[in-house]
Protein backbone atom coordinates (compact mmCIF):
# COMPACT_ATOMS: atom_id res chain seq x y z
CA UNK A 1 0.00 0.00 0.00
CA UNK A 2 0.93 4.05 -0.12
CA UNK A 3 2.53 4.57 3.18
CA UNK A 4 0.29 8.31 3.43
CA UNK A 5 1.53 11.18 4.66
CA UNK A 6 -1.11 10.55 7.45
CA UNK A 7 1.40 8.00 8.82
CA UNK A 8 2.77 10.88 11.00
CA UNK A 9 -0.74 10.92 12.77
CA UNK A 10 -0.50 7.25 13.22
CA UNK A 11 2.71 7.60 15.18
CA UNK A 12 0.90 10.08 17.52
CA UNK A 13 -1.83 7.73 17.93
CA UNK A 14 0.64 4.68 18.87
CA UNK A 15 2.17 7.39 21.25
CA UNK A 16 -1.14 7.86 23.04
CA UNK A 17 -2.17 4.07 22.72
CA UNK A 18 -1.79 1.66 25.69
CA UNK A 19 1.18 -0.20 25.99
CA UNK A 20 -0.73 -3.46 24.52
CA UNK A 21 -2.26 -2.29 21.37
CA UNK A 22 0.04 -1.74 19.04
CA UNK A 23 -0.49 -0.26 15.12
CA UNK A 24 2.02 -2.29 14.11
CA UNK A 25 0.73 -4.95 11.80
CA UNK A 26 0.71 -8.44 13.09
CA UNK A 27 2.99 -11.12 12.33
CA UNK A 28 2.65 -11.27 8.71
CA UNK A 29 -0.04 -9.09 8.55
CA UNK A 30 -1.96 -11.89 9.67
CA UNK A 31 -4.85 -11.72 12.84
CA UNK A 32 -4.85 -15.56 13.29
CA UNK A 33 -3.01 -18.14 13.59
CA UNK A 34 -1.73 -17.86 17.21
CA UNK A 35 0.90 -14.52 16.01
CA UNK A 36 2.47 -16.89 14.30
CA UNK A 37 1.31 -15.14 10.83
CA UNK A 38 1.11 -17.50 7.75
CA UNK A 39 3.15 -20.57 9.29
CA UNK A 40 0.79 -20.65 12.19
CA UNK A 41 -2.31 -20.56 9.51
CA UNK A 42 -0.67 -23.46 7.69
CA UNK A 43 0.25 -25.47 10.63
CA UNK A 44 -3.65 -25.25 11.96
CA UNK A 45 -4.76 -26.38 8.80
CA UNK A 46 -2.84 -28.92 7.64
CA UNK A 47 -1.65 -27.49 4.65
CA UNK A 48 1.27 -29.03 2.66
CA UNK A 49 3.57 -27.53 -0.57
CA UNK A 50 2.39 -27.46 -4.02
CA UNK A 51 4.11 -29.98 -5.63
CA UNK A 52 5.75 -28.34 -9.32
CA UNK A 53 6.64 -31.67 -10.48
CA UNK A 54 2.78 -32.55 -10.76
CA UNK A 55 0.59 -32.46 -13.85
CA UNK A 56 -1.80 -30.92 -11.29
CA UNK A 57 -1.86 -26.97 -12.75
CA UNK A 58 -0.57 -25.05 -9.46
CA UNK A 59 -3.45 -22.79 -9.06
CA UNK A 60 -5.23 -25.69 -8.39
CA UNK A 61 -3.44 -27.74 -6.50
CA UNK A 62 -3.45 -23.83 -4.17
CA UNK A 63 -7.25 -23.71 -4.56
CA UNK A 64 -7.31 -27.11 -2.52
CA UNK A 65 -5.28 -25.87 -0.07
CA UNK A 66 -7.10 -22.23 0.37
CA UNK A 67 -10.22 -24.80 0.72
CA UNK A 68 -9.35 -26.44 3.77
CA UNK A 69 -8.89 -22.58 5.24
CA UNK A 70 -12.97 -22.72 4.52
CA UNK A 71 -14.34 -25.62 5.22
CA UNK A 72 -18.11 -24.55 4.91
CA UNK A 73 -16.78 -22.73 1.47
CA UNK A 74 -18.11 -19.56 3.08
CA UNK A 75 -15.51 -17.40 1.16
CA UNK A 76 -14.89 -19.23 -1.55
CA UNK A 77 -15.61 -16.79 -4.79
CA UNK A 78 -14.95 -13.81 -2.76
CA UNK A 79 -11.92 -14.14 -1.20
CA UNK A 80 -10.35 -17.35 -3.24
CA UNK A 81 -11.53 -18.83 -6.81
CA UNK A 82 -10.42 -20.39 -9.34
CA UNK A 83 -12.33 -20.06 -12.71
CA UNK A 84 -11.30 -21.02 -16.35
CA UNK A 85 -13.03 -19.45 -19.45
CA UNK A 86 -11.08 -16.07 -19.15
CA UNK A 87 -9.56 -14.05 -21.86
CA UNK A 88 -7.00 -11.78 -21.47
CA UNK A 89 -7.24 -8.47 -23.98
CA UNK A 90 -4.33 -7.41 -26.14
CA UNK A 91 -4.07 -4.29 -24.07
CA UNK A 92 -4.17 -6.52 -20.65
CA UNK A 93 -1.32 -5.07 -19.41
CA UNK A 94 -1.58 -1.74 -18.11
CA UNK A 95 1.69 -0.26 -16.75
CA UNK A 96 2.34 3.50 -16.17
CA UNK A 97 4.41 5.25 -16.80
CA UNK A 98 6.02 3.60 -19.90
CA UNK A 99 9.48 5.36 -20.24
CA UNK A 100 11.49 2.49 -20.10
CA UNK A 101 14.85 3.24 -22.10
CA UNK A 102 13.99 6.76 -21.80
CA UNK A 103 15.81 10.07 -20.07
CA UNK A 104 13.82 11.70 -17.08
CA UNK A 105 13.68 14.52 -19.22
CA UNK A 106 12.13 12.95 -21.73
CA UNK A 107 8.74 12.60 -19.77
CA UNK A 108 5.72 15.00 -20.97
CA UNK A 109 3.06 16.27 -19.18
CA UNK A 110 0.63 18.67 -18.70
CA UNK A 111 0.67 20.19 -15.16
CA UNK A 112 -2.85 20.08 -13.65
CA UNK A 113 -2.60 24.08 -12.73
CA UNK A 114 -2.11 24.62 -16.55
CA UNK A 115 -4.25 27.93 -17.52
CA UNK A 116 -6.97 28.38 -19.61
CA UNK A 117 -7.54 24.51 -19.93
CA UNK A 118 -10.68 22.72 -19.57
CA UNK A 119 -12.40 23.08 -15.69
CA UNK A 120 -12.45 19.21 -15.53
CA UNK A 121 -9.87 17.82 -17.26
CA UNK A 122 -6.92 20.09 -16.47
CA UNK A 123 -5.59 19.82 -20.01
CA UNK A 124 -5.92 22.32 -23.05
CA UNK A 125 -7.60 21.91 -25.82
CA UNK A 126 -6.22 21.71 -29.12
CA UNK A 127 -6.72 21.07 -33.30
CA UNK A 128 -3.57 20.00 -34.53
CA UNK A 129 0.08 19.02 -32.52
CA UNK A 130 1.56 22.60 -33.29
CA UNK A 131 -0.84 23.94 -30.65
CA UNK A 132 0.25 21.71 -27.74
CA UNK A 133 3.56 23.17 -26.02
CA UNK A 134 3.56 19.89 -23.96
CA UNK A 135 2.25 16.39 -24.60
CA UNK A 136 0.52 15.21 -27.65
CA UNK A 137 -2.28 16.34 -29.44
CA UNK A 138 -4.84 13.58 -29.22
CA UNK A 139 -8.53 12.32 -29.26
CA UNK A 140 -10.09 11.78 -25.36
CA UNK A 141 -12.76 9.05 -25.47
CA UNK A 142 -13.08 10.60 -22.17
CA UNK A 143 -14.39 13.93 -23.09
CA UNK A 144 -17.59 12.45 -24.09
CA UNK A 145 -20.78 12.88 -21.89
CA UNK A 146 -23.77 11.70 -23.84
CA UNK A 147 -24.48 9.60 -26.51
CA UNK A 148 -23.70 10.33 -30.10
CA UNK A 149 -21.14 13.25 -28.71
CA UNK A 150 -17.96 12.98 -30.52
CA UNK A 151 -14.28 13.27 -28.30
CA UNK A 152 -12.76 16.68 -27.83
CA UNK A 153 -8.92 17.03 -28.50
CA UNK A 154 -6.66 17.71 -25.53
CA UNK A 155 -2.95 18.12 -25.11
CA UNK A 156 -2.04 15.13 -23.25
CA UNK A 157 0.84 13.88 -21.08
CA UNK A 158 2.27 10.55 -20.70
CA UNK A 159 -0.23 8.41 -18.74
CA UNK A 160 -2.91 10.55 -19.92
CA UNK A 161 -4.55 7.55 -21.85
CA UNK A 162 -4.87 5.61 -18.69
CA UNK A 163 -7.93 7.63 -18.01
CA UNK A 164 -9.16 6.47 -21.24
CA UNK A 165 -8.83 3.01 -20.17
CA UNK A 166 -11.24 3.40 -16.85
CA UNK A 167 -13.77 5.25 -18.66
CA UNK A 168 -14.01 3.40 -21.97
CA UNK A 169 -14.71 0.15 -19.27
CA UNK A 170 -17.04 1.99 -17.01
CA UNK A 171 -19.22 2.93 -20.00
CA UNK A 172 -19.55 -0.40 -21.48
CA UNK A 173 -21.68 -1.39 -18.54
CA UNK A 174 -24.64 -2.47 -19.11
CA UNK A 175 -25.81 -3.47 -15.69
CA UNK A 176 -22.89 -3.10 -12.92
CA UNK A 177 -20.27 -1.22 -12.35
CA UNK A 178 -18.12 -1.58 -9.47
CA UNK A 179 -15.02 0.85 -8.15
CA UNK A 180 -13.16 -0.10 -4.85
CA UNK A 181 -10.25 1.85 -3.77
CA UNK A 182 -7.74 4.00 -1.15
CA UNK A 183 -8.83 6.94 -0.11
CA UNK A 184 -8.21 10.25 -1.04
CA UNK A 185 -11.12 9.50 -3.74
CA UNK A 186 -10.37 9.98 -7.79
CA UNK A 187 -9.37 13.48 -8.13
CA UNK A 188 -9.22 15.87 -11.20
CA UNK A 189 -8.74 13.89 -14.74
CA UNK A 190 -9.83 10.47 -13.09
CA UNK A 191 -12.45 12.45 -11.56
CA UNK A 192 -13.52 13.73 -14.62
CA UNK A 193 -13.49 10.41 -16.56
CA UNK A 194 -15.38 8.81 -14.10
CA UNK A 195 -18.42 11.56 -13.93
CA UNK A 196 -18.27 11.70 -18.24
CA UNK A 197 -19.07 8.12 -17.69
CA UNK A 198 -22.05 8.15 -15.54
CA UNK A 199 -23.40 10.65 -17.36
CA UNK A 200 -23.09 8.73 -20.46
CA UNK A 201 -25.03 5.92 -18.64
CA UNK A 202 -27.67 8.00 -17.17
CA UNK A 203 -27.89 9.43 -21.00
CA UNK A 204 -28.57 6.11 -22.45
CA UNK A 205 -31.38 4.98 -20.06
CA UNK A 206 -29.67 1.74 -19.18
CA UNK A 207 -30.51 0.15 -15.48
CA UNK A 208 -27.15 0.23 -13.79
CA UNK A 209 -26.60 -0.03 -10.93
CA UNK A 210 -22.75 1.85 -9.56
CA UNK A 211 -21.14 1.41 -6.28
CA UNK A 212 -17.91 3.06 -5.34
CA UNK A 213 -16.40 2.26 -1.99
CA UNK A 214 -13.27 4.04 -0.50
CA UNK A 215 -11.11 3.02 2.15
CA UNK A 216 -10.56 5.44 4.44
CA UNK A 217 -7.41 5.19 6.45
CA UNK A 218 -7.08 8.07 9.94
CA UNK A 219 -7.47 10.25 10.18
CA UNK A 220 -10.98 11.29 8.03
CA UNK A 221 -9.42 10.30 4.42
CA UNK A 222 -12.83 10.04 2.07
CA UNK A 223 -16.12 12.47 2.05
CA UNK A 224 -18.32 9.59 0.47
CA UNK A 225 -20.88 12.43 0.45
CA UNK A 226 -18.97 14.65 -1.58
CA UNK A 227 -17.77 11.60 -3.89
CA UNK A 228 -21.13 10.93 -4.70
CA UNK A 229 -22.30 14.21 -5.62
CA UNK A 230 -19.25 14.79 -7.48
CA UNK A 231 -20.09 11.55 -9.87
CA UNK A 232 -23.78 12.56 -10.25
CA UNK A 233 -23.39 16.23 -10.67
CA UNK A 234 -24.30 16.03 -14.21
CA UNK A 235 -26.38 12.82 -14.46
CA UNK A 236 -29.06 14.67 -12.68
CA UNK A 237 -30.10 16.31 -15.27
CA UNK A 238 -30.57 13.12 -17.12
CA UNK A 239 -34.81 12.95 -17.49
CA UNK A 240 -34.73 9.07 -18.50
CA UNK A 241 -31.89 7.79 -16.27
CA UNK A 242 -32.32 4.55 -14.29
CA UNK A 243 -29.15 4.72 -12.15
CA UNK A 244 -28.06 4.05 -8.98
CA UNK A 245 -25.38 5.28 -7.57
CA UNK A 246 -23.90 4.37 -4.34
CA UNK A 247 -20.75 5.41 -2.48
CA UNK A 248 -19.24 4.64 0.43
CA UNK A 249 -16.52 5.11 2.81
CA UNK A 250 -15.15 2.22 4.81
CA UNK A 251 -12.80 1.29 7.74
CA UNK A 252 -13.01 -2.18 9.20
CA UNK A 253 -11.20 -1.59 11.82
CA UNK A 254 -10.43 1.81 14.27
CA UNK A 255 -8.41 0.57 17.38
CA UNK A 256 -11.65 -0.02 19.29
CA UNK A 257 -13.08 -2.39 21.95
CA UNK A 258 -14.29 -4.61 18.99
CA UNK A 259 -11.01 -5.43 17.03
CA UNK A 260 -7.39 -4.34 17.69
CA UNK A 261 -5.24 -2.61 15.03
CA UNK A 262 -6.32 -0.57 11.87
CA UNK A 263 -7.94 -1.85 8.51
CA UNK A 264 -9.38 -0.98 6.02
CA UNK A 265 -9.94 -0.93 2.05
CA UNK A 266 -6.78 -1.31 -0.23
CA UNK A 267 -7.70 -3.45 -2.85
CA UNK A 268 -8.40 -1.29 -6.45
CA UNK A 269 -10.55 -2.94 -8.55
CA UNK A 270 -12.96 -1.27 -11.87
CA UNK A 271 -15.42 -4.32 -12.11
CA UNK A 272 -18.51 -3.88 -15.00
CA UNK A 273 -20.93 -6.48 -15.21
CA UNK A 274 -19.47 -9.54 -13.66
CA UNK A 275 -17.12 -10.13 -17.24
CA UNK A 276 -14.43 -7.08 -16.99
CA UNK A 277 -12.35 -5.84 -14.83
CA UNK A 278 -9.06 -3.91 -13.88
CA UNK A 279 -7.19 -5.32 -10.84
CA UNK A 280 -4.11 -3.78 -9.48
CA UNK A 281 -2.27 -1.11 -7.72
CA UNK A 282 -3.78 1.89 -9.69
CA UNK A 283 -4.73 4.15 -7.75
CA UNK A 284 -7.21 7.08 -9.49
CA UNK A 285 -4.81 10.54 -7.85
CA UNK A 286 -4.00 12.82 -10.78
CA UNK A 287 -1.31 14.69 -9.33
CA UNK A 288 0.40 11.22 -8.14
CA UNK A 289 0.12 9.08 -11.64
CA UNK A 290 -0.42 12.00 -14.83
CA UNK A 291 1.84 15.11 -14.10
CA UNK A 292 5.39 15.32 -13.04
CA UNK A 293 7.54 12.44 -11.35
CA UNK A 294 4.94 9.76 -11.36
CA UNK A 295 4.68 6.54 -10.09
CA UNK A 296 5.28 3.75 -11.71
CA UNK A 297 3.02 1.08 -11.47
CA UNK A 298 0.75 -2.03 -12.86
CA UNK A 299 -2.67 -3.15 -13.35
CA UNK A 300 -4.00 -6.03 -15.65
CA UNK A 301 -7.51 -6.28 -17.20
CA UNK A 302 -9.50 -9.53 -17.80
CA UNK A 303 -12.75 -10.42 -18.96
CA UNK A 304 -14.70 -13.56 -18.28
CA UNK A 305 -15.31 -14.81 -15.04
CA UNK A 306 -12.57 -14.03 -12.81
CA UNK A 307 -14.14 -10.34 -13.26
CA UNK A 308 -17.24 -11.82 -11.21
CA UNK A 309 -14.86 -12.73 -8.64
CA UNK A 310 -14.11 -8.88 -8.08
CA UNK A 311 -17.43 -7.85 -7.84
CA UNK A 312 -18.03 -10.39 -5.30
CA UNK A 313 -14.86 -9.30 -3.20
CA UNK A 314 -16.61 -5.92 -3.51
CA UNK A 315 -19.98 -7.38 -2.22
CA UNK A 316 -18.11 -8.47 1.00
CA UNK A 317 -17.14 -4.70 1.54
CA UNK A 318 -20.56 -3.76 1.39
CA UNK A 319 -22.19 -6.03 3.02
CA UNK A 320 -19.57 -5.10 5.62
CA UNK A 321 -20.76 -1.30 5.51
CA UNK A 322 -23.90 -1.50 5.08
CA UNK A 323 -24.17 -3.55 8.42
CA UNK A 324 -22.34 -0.61 10.73
CA UNK A 325 -23.61 2.09 11.71
CA UNK A 326 -21.66 5.40 10.51
CA UNK A 327 -19.50 7.34 12.75
CA UNK A 328 -18.03 10.37 12.25
CA UNK A 329 -18.66 10.27 8.02
CA UNK A 330 -16.46 6.35 9.19
CA UNK A 331 -18.39 3.43 7.45
CA UNK A 332 -20.84 6.23 6.10
CA UNK A 333 -22.62 5.39 2.69
CA UNK A 334 -25.31 7.42 0.30
CA UNK A 335 -26.95 7.08 -2.64
CA UNK A 336 -28.09 8.49 -5.50
CA UNK A 337 -31.03 7.44 -7.86
CA UNK A 338 -32.39 8.62 -11.62
CA UNK A 339 -35.67 9.84 -12.49
CA UNK A 340 -36.63 6.57 -13.81
CA UNK A 341 -34.73 4.35 -11.13
CA UNK A 342 -36.13 0.76 -9.33
CA UNK A 343 -35.40 0.16 -6.07
CA UNK A 344 -35.23 3.92 -4.69
CA UNK A 345 -35.98 2.57 -1.09
CA UNK A 346 -32.77 0.53 -1.44
CA UNK A 347 -30.26 2.72 0.39
CA UNK A 348 -27.55 0.36 0.68
CA UNK A 349 -26.95 -2.32 -1.66
CA UNK A 350 -24.77 -5.53 -0.81
CA UNK A 351 -25.17 -7.04 -3.95
CA UNK A 352 -25.51 -6.76 -7.28
CA UNK A 353 -27.61 -10.08 -9.25
CA UNK A 354 -25.06 -10.19 -11.82
CA UNK A 355 -26.53 -11.93 -15.33
CA UNK A 356 -25.76 -15.55 -16.27
CA UNK A 357 -21.87 -15.42 -16.90
CA UNK A 358 -22.09 -17.42 -19.98
CA UNK A 359 -19.36 -19.27 -21.65
CA UNK A 360 -16.59 -17.01 -22.52
CA UNK A 361 -14.51 -17.27 -25.54
CA UNK A 362 -10.95 -17.64 -23.49
CA UNK A 363 -8.74 -20.60 -21.43
CA UNK A 364 -6.56 -18.30 -19.15
CA UNK A 365 -7.15 -20.06 -15.83
CA UNK A 366 -7.00 -17.35 -13.00
CA UNK A 367 -7.43 -17.94 -9.56
CA UNK A 368 -8.85 -14.74 -7.45
CA UNK A 369 -7.61 -14.06 -4.04
CA UNK A 370 -8.72 -11.49 -1.92
CA UNK A 371 -8.34 -11.27 1.99
CA UNK A 372 -10.88 -9.22 4.40
CA UNK A 373 -8.09 -8.40 7.33
CA UNK A 374 -9.43 -7.62 10.42
CA UNK A 375 -13.32 -6.46 11.74
CA UNK A 376 -14.78 -7.57 8.87
CA UNK A 377 -15.42 -11.36 9.51
CA UNK A 378 -14.33 -12.91 12.84
CA UNK A 379 -12.90 -16.06 10.12
CA UNK A 380 -9.70 -16.39 8.61
CA UNK A 381 -10.51 -14.96 5.37
CA UNK A 382 -7.11 -14.07 4.44
CA UNK A 383 -5.93 -16.58 1.57
CA UNK A 384 -4.45 -14.41 -0.22
CA UNK A 385 -1.31 -15.01 1.83
CA UNK A 386 -1.34 -18.27 2.08
CA UNK A 387 -1.39 -18.62 -1.59
CA UNK A 388 1.85 -16.13 -2.14
CA UNK A 389 3.08 -18.09 0.15
CA UNK A 390 3.07 -21.43 -1.78
CA UNK A 391 3.43 -20.12 -4.57
CA UNK A 392 6.79 -19.46 -3.77
CA UNK A 393 7.35 -22.16 -1.94
CA UNK A 394 6.94 -23.81 -5.10
CA UNK A 395 9.82 -22.06 -7.20
CA UNK A 396 12.41 -24.62 -8.46
CA UNK A 397 13.84 -22.13 -10.92
CA UNK A 398 13.56 -18.53 -10.30
CA UNK A 399 11.15 -15.70 -8.58
CA UNK A 400 11.24 -12.05 -9.91
CA UNK A 401 9.59 -9.50 -7.88
CA UNK A 402 8.93 -5.43 -8.20
CA UNK A 403 7.47 -4.05 -4.88
CA UNK A 404 7.45 -0.79 -3.23
CA UNK A 405 9.25 -2.33 0.20
CA UNK A 406 10.06 -5.41 1.75
CA UNK A 407 9.58 -4.06 5.44
CA UNK A 408 6.92 -2.22 7.08
CA UNK A 409 8.00 0.80 8.98
CA UNK A 410 7.07 4.28 9.87
CA UNK A 411 9.58 6.62 9.22
CA UNK A 412 12.06 3.73 7.87
CA UNK A 413 12.76 3.02 12.07
CA UNK A 414 14.35 -0.07 13.06
CA UNK A 415 11.44 -1.61 14.42
CA UNK A 416 10.46 -3.12 11.22
CA UNK A 417 7.76 -5.74 10.59
CA UNK A 418 9.07 -8.27 7.52
CA UNK A 419 6.90 -10.76 5.87
CA UNK A 420 8.29 -13.82 7.27
CA UNK A 421 6.93 -16.43 5.23
CA UNK A 422 7.89 -14.87 1.52
CA UNK A 423 11.38 -14.31 2.71
CA UNK A 424 11.47 -18.43 3.67
CA UNK A 425 10.40 -19.03 -0.11
CA UNK A 426 13.33 -16.86 -1.05
CA UNK A 427 15.97 -17.92 1.10
CA UNK A 428 15.09 -21.95 0.22
CA UNK A 429 14.81 -20.81 -3.26
CA UNK A 430 18.31 -19.59 -3.51
CA UNK A 431 20.32 -21.79 -0.77
CA UNK A 432 18.38 -25.35 -1.22
CA UNK A 433 17.29 -25.12 -4.67
CA UNK A 434 20.10 -23.32 -6.50
CA UNK A 435 17.74 -21.04 -7.94
CA UNK A 436 17.48 -17.01 -8.52
CA UNK A 437 15.47 -14.38 -7.26
CA UNK A 438 15.18 -10.91 -8.23
CA UNK A 439 13.94 -8.11 -6.20
CA UNK A 440 13.52 -4.57 -7.77
CA UNK A 441 12.28 -2.16 -4.69
CA UNK A 442 10.96 1.71 -4.75
CA UNK A 443 13.82 3.78 -4.28
CA UNK A 444 14.19 5.56 -0.28
CA UNK A 445 12.31 8.69 0.07
CA UNK A 446 10.36 8.18 -3.07
CA UNK A 447 7.42 10.07 -2.96
CA UNK A 448 4.33 11.99 -4.96
CA UNK A 449 1.57 15.41 -3.77
CA UNK A 450 -0.67 12.70 -2.56
CA UNK A 451 0.75 9.88 -0.80
CA UNK A 452 4.73 8.23 -0.22
CA UNK A 453 6.08 5.20 -2.19
CA UNK A 454 8.75 4.34 0.49
CA UNK A 455 8.58 3.05 3.77
CA UNK A 456 12.21 5.03 4.37
CA UNK A 457 14.26 1.00 4.65
CA UNK A 458 17.88 1.05 3.03
CA UNK A 459 18.28 -1.66 -0.02
CA UNK A 460 20.76 -2.24 2.69
CA UNK A 461 18.96 -3.00 5.37
CA UNK A 462 16.88 -5.59 2.87
CA UNK A 463 19.96 -7.18 2.32
CA UNK A 464 20.95 -7.84 5.45
CA UNK A 465 17.55 -9.37 6.05
CA UNK A 466 17.40 -11.58 3.78
CA UNK A 467 21.07 -12.76 4.66
CA UNK A 468 19.92 -13.52 8.02
CA UNK A 469 17.39 -15.38 6.83
CA UNK A 470 19.16 -17.68 4.13
CA UNK A 471 22.10 -18.26 7.09
CA UNK A 472 19.04 -19.27 9.69
CA UNK A 473 17.59 -21.66 7.15
CA UNK A 474 20.62 -23.05 5.21
CA UNK A 475 23.41 -22.87 8.07
CA UNK A 476 25.54 -21.26 5.90
CA UNK A 477 28.24 -18.65 6.94
CA UNK A 478 30.50 -16.64 5.25
CA UNK A 479 32.65 -16.52 3.06
CA UNK A 480 29.97 -19.04 1.46
CA UNK A 481 27.03 -17.41 2.06
CA UNK A 482 28.24 -14.08 0.83
CA UNK A 483 29.41 -15.67 -2.40
CA UNK A 484 26.26 -17.25 -2.99
CA UNK A 485 24.07 -14.00 -2.63
CA UNK A 486 26.33 -12.78 -4.97
CA UNK A 487 25.51 -14.81 -7.50
CA UNK A 488 21.98 -15.81 -6.91
CA UNK A 489 20.35 -12.63 -5.03
CA UNK A 490 20.13 -9.91 -7.50
CA UNK A 491 18.23 -6.93 -5.46
CA UNK A 492 18.33 -3.24 -7.37
CA UNK A 493 16.01 -0.11 -6.96
CA UNK A 494 14.08 0.57 -9.87
CA UNK A 495 15.26 2.17 -12.45
CA UNK A 496 13.46 2.90 -16.05
CA UNK A 497 16.34 4.62 -17.76
CA UNK A 498 20.21 5.85 -17.79
CA UNK A 499 19.04 8.52 -14.80
CA UNK A 500 18.90 7.29 -11.06
CA UNK A 501 16.24 10.26 -10.15
CA UNK A 502 14.18 12.27 -11.80
CA UNK A 503 15.07 16.20 -13.16
CA UNK A 504 14.34 17.69 -9.76
CA UNK A 505 16.32 15.42 -7.67
CA UNK A 506 12.90 13.58 -6.50
CA UNK A 507 13.13 9.45 -6.09
CA UNK A 508 11.69 7.54 -8.65
CA UNK A 509 9.41 5.25 -6.84
CA UNK A 510 6.94 2.35 -7.79
CA UNK A 511 3.58 1.06 -6.43
CA UNK A 512 3.72 -1.88 -8.13
CA UNK A 513 2.81 -5.05 -6.49
CA UNK A 514 4.03 -8.09 -8.53
CA UNK A 515 5.58 -11.61 -8.59
CA UNK A 516 6.48 -14.35 -10.67
CA UNK A 517 7.04 -18.00 -10.50
CA UNK A 518 9.44 -19.65 -12.74
CA UNK A 519 8.21 -17.78 -15.43
CA UNK A 520 4.69 -20.22 -15.59
CA UNK A 521 2.88 -18.37 -13.34
CA UNK A 522 2.36 -14.25 -11.81
CA UNK A 523 0.39 -11.67 -9.59
CA UNK A 524 -1.16 -8.83 -10.08
CA UNK A 525 -2.94 -7.16 -7.44
CA UNK A 526 -3.40 -4.84 -4.48
CA UNK A 527 -1.54 -6.86 -2.20
CA UNK A 528 1.99 -5.54 -1.01
CA UNK A 529 5.17 -7.56 0.29
CA UNK A 530 5.72 -5.90 3.28
CA UNK A 531 3.00 -7.05 6.48
CA UNK A 532 -0.27 -5.02 6.76
CA UNK A 533 -3.72 -5.91 7.42
CA UNK A 534 -5.41 -4.28 5.22
CA UNK A 535 -8.71 -5.28 2.18
CA UNK A 536 -6.43 -6.42 -0.53
CA UNK A 537 -7.75 -8.32 -4.08
CA UNK A 538 -5.33 -9.43 -7.35
CA UNK A 539 -5.43 -11.87 -9.66
CA UNK A 540 -2.33 -15.19 -9.76
CA UNK A 541 -2.67 -16.29 -13.49
CA UNK A 542 -1.00 -19.44 -14.89
CA UNK A 543 -0.46 -19.02 -18.26
CA UNK A 544 2.62 -19.39 -20.45
CA UNK A 545 1.90 -17.21 -22.65
CA UNK A 546 0.47 -14.58 -21.38
CA UNK A 547 3.78 -15.01 -18.26
CA UNK A 548 5.76 -14.55 -21.53
CA UNK A 549 4.16 -11.23 -22.68
CA UNK A 550 4.26 -9.71 -19.09
CA UNK A 551 7.95 -10.47 -18.54
CA UNK A 552 8.90 -9.20 -22.04
CA UNK A 553 6.88 -6.37 -22.38
CA UNK A 554 7.25 -5.10 -18.25
CA UNK A 555 9.96 -7.42 -16.41
CA UNK A 556 12.65 -7.71 -19.19
CA UNK A 557 12.99 -3.80 -19.27
CA UNK A 558 12.58 -3.77 -15.56
CA UNK A 559 15.33 -5.35 -14.54
CA UNK A 560 17.60 -3.87 -18.03
CA UNK A 561 17.68 -0.91 -16.85
CA UNK A 562 17.44 -1.74 -12.54
CA UNK A 563 20.05 -3.88 -12.63
CA UNK A 564 22.73 -1.41 -13.33
CA UNK A 565 22.24 0.20 -9.89
CA UNK A 566 21.88 -3.23 -8.21
CA UNK A 567 24.03 -3.98 -5.22
CA UNK A 568 23.61 -7.56 -5.78
CA UNK A 569 23.79 -10.93 -8.48
CA UNK A 570 26.07 -11.77 -10.97
CA UNK A 571 24.99 -8.98 -13.02
CA UNK A 572 25.38 -6.09 -10.70
CA UNK A 573 27.88 -3.07 -10.62
CA UNK A 574 28.68 -3.89 -6.97
CA UNK A 575 27.84 -6.86 -4.30
CA UNK A 576 27.13 -5.89 -1.11
CA UNK A 577 27.97 -8.56 0.15
CA UNK A 578 31.02 -8.97 -1.17
CA UNK A 579 33.14 -7.17 1.86
CA UNK A 580 31.56 -9.47 4.36
CA UNK A 581 32.05 -12.73 3.05
CA UNK A 582 36.09 -11.56 1.91
CA UNK A 583 36.58 -9.97 5.38
CA UNK A 584 35.81 -13.61 6.83
CA UNK A 585 37.60 -15.18 3.79
CA UNK A 586 40.62 -13.33 5.51
CA UNK A 587 40.12 -14.34 9.20
CA UNK A 588 39.16 -18.14 8.21
CA UNK A 589 42.69 -18.28 6.22
CA UNK A 590 44.59 -17.28 9.41
CA UNK A 591 42.48 -18.86 12.15
CA UNK A 592 41.49 -22.07 9.65
CA UNK A 593 38.73 -23.22 8.13
CA UNK A 594 35.73 -21.78 9.47
CA UNK A 595 32.44 -23.64 11.02
CA UNK A 596 29.78 -24.35 9.39
CA UNK A 597 26.56 -25.40 11.34
CA UNK A 598 25.47 -28.53 10.68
Amino acid sequence: MVVIRFMRWLIVVALLAVASCSLYPPRGGINHGGGRGVAGIVARYGIQPLDPRSNVPLTKQALEALEKTDPLRRYRGTTYDLTGGNRLPPDWIIQTPDLWGKRAAALRYVPLDCPHCDADFRLPVCVRPPDCRAGRCGLLAASVARPGERPRRFCLGQSDALIDVVYKLVVSARHSVDLTMLAPPPDFRFLAALRNAITWLAYSGRPVTIRAIVGDYPPRGADAKALLEQLVRDARAAPMSRLRVYAAATRSCDVGAACHGLAWNHAKIVAVDGRKAIVGGHNMWSPDYLVQDPVFDLSMMVEGPAAHDAERFADALWGSVCSRAPNDGVNDHFAYFGARASDVDDKCVTKIDLPDEGKTAGGVPILAVGRLATGIVPDFADPSLVARSLMLGAATRSIRMVQQDVAFALGGGIDRSWPDSALDALADLIAKQHGEVWLVLSNPGAAGPVGTYSNGVPLAAVAQEVKDVVARRSGLEDPELSRLLCRRFHLAPLRFGPDAAWPDGKPIGTHAKFWMVDGRVFYIGSENLYPTDLQEFGFIVEDAKAAAKLRKAYWDPVWKWSRRAAISGEDAPRCIFHDAGAAVAGRATAAGPPHRTP
